[in-house]
């Protein structure tokens, strides 16, 4: 199995600043922590990574709040690759509904290029939830789920073959030659987050393989990947390893691992439920997203066990008690690879690194032992 790292530069403390000024009330311009501090700190995950014997790095994409500041992961990618030397590069992930797929494909095909042929760019993409970042974008929500379908149709044409010929409600492609060439067919290396039904439905229908990344539950996240499994077999495809996303807190004790793990990711599932606005209204009117709606009306009622839910369900303690949870959702999955993410909420960077490196040396070499099966149906 494949292990990467993943960076999110968050900005935290930030939050109730944020809150206040996007309320109108008078508050300090600028963050307490400058968001460049926090960009050049968090490339030493990239460093680490790379050094420790890592299989890969990602990061991921948002706009305008605190949450994470990457605004285009793939350029922020082009320079991590500057300063790695090993690792693959992925994103978790590209929203596609925010982007023309043609400059996506073109943006992979770069970077592609630029890696050679011993490093490999693994497009995971996805349609996005938030609110805000929709309307920053002035991009109608309730047409995420057209414009995420035709550009997954564009993108993986593009990725295959370095043409395409589309012709649909939102783009229109014709004639179109990717330059540089393509050297290979990408298309293989493109992952997909199916955080909803209607998306799950999509992905599945293409055969496009699941990225997994539980911004709200484990346990939502491994239904959602059951049906995925079943529409899968249903459409014809075969069934398929998964990518899985994971928080994790390493340290020599149990009683250290649980004293950051409880702080730092309750901290990180409360940044999540304040960019999604998962305590609104407003989700079950916009079309494609009434699931998310429905969680929204239970969250409503007590938003505790969210703010829990990482902390009880993702991998953290002692090396050993890492590698016995690592394991058992590995097999759960099905996956062949997994992203964790080791610094998140308000984590300093050197705590951070002392429970990456302590993963790198006790964790990884047992964790790249396992053979998970590919979720079948």
């Amino acid at each position: 199995m494949r292990i990467g790292a993943t960076i999110f530069n968050q900005n935290y403390s930030d939050w109730d600043r944020y809150e206040a000024e996007e309320k109108g009330r008078s508050v300090p311009a600028r963050a307490t922590r400058s968001d460049r501090e926090i960009f050049r700190e968090e490339l030493g995950i990239a460093r680490i990574a790379d050094d420790c014997g890592f299989d890969s790095v990602w990061t991921i994409e948002h706009h305008f709040t605190p949450y994470t500041m990457v605004t285009n992961p793939l350029q922020y990618l082009t320079y991590i690759a500057a300063i790695t030397r090993n690792v693959d590069l992925g994103t978790m992930v590209v929203v596609l509904p925010w982007h023309n797929p043609v400059r996506v494909a073109e943006d992979v095909n770069m970077l592609d290029a630029f890696l050679g042929p011993n490093r490999n760019i693994i497009c995971g993409v996805g349609r996005g939830l938030g609110r805000r970042e929709y309307a920053g974008l002035g991009i109608d929500q309730n047409e995420a789920r057209g414009r995420f379908d035709e550009s997954l149709q564009v993108l993986t044409r593009l990725l295959a073959t370095g043409q395409c010929d589309f012709e649909g409600e939102f783009y229109k492609v014709h004639g179109l030659h990717l330059r540089p060439q393509l050297e290979r067919d990408l298309s293989a290396n493109l992952w997909c987050a199916g955080g909803t039904e209607q998306t799950v439905e999509i992905i599945a229908r293409h055969g496009v393989k699941p990225l997994i990344i539980p911004t709200t539950s484990l346990d939502l996240a491994l239904a959602n990947l059951r049906r995925y499994a079943v529409l899968r077999r249903d459409a014809g495809h075969a069934p398929t390893h998964t990518k899985l996303a994971l928080w994790t807190y390493v340290a020599e004790s149990a009683s250290e691992a649980q004293a950051g793990a409880q702080r730092y990711m309750v901290e990180y599932a409360d940044s999540a439920l304040r960019h999604y606005e998962l305590l609104g209204t407003h989700l079950s009117g916009i079309k494609g997203y009434e699931s998310y709606g429905a969680q929204a009306e239970f969250l409503r009622k007590d938003p505790s066990p969210f703010r829990q839910s990482f902390y009880k369900s993702h991998p953290w303690g002692t090396p050993q008690q890492t590698i016995a949870r690592v394991t058992e959702l590995a097999n759960a999955f099905g996956t062949d690879e997994i992203m964790f993410i080791f610094k998140y909420g308000a984590m300093p960077m050197a705590e951070a690194e002392k429970s990456m490196r302590l993963f790198a040396k006790e964790v990884m070499p047992a964790l790249k032992q396992l053979h998970p099966q590919p979720l079948a149906a």
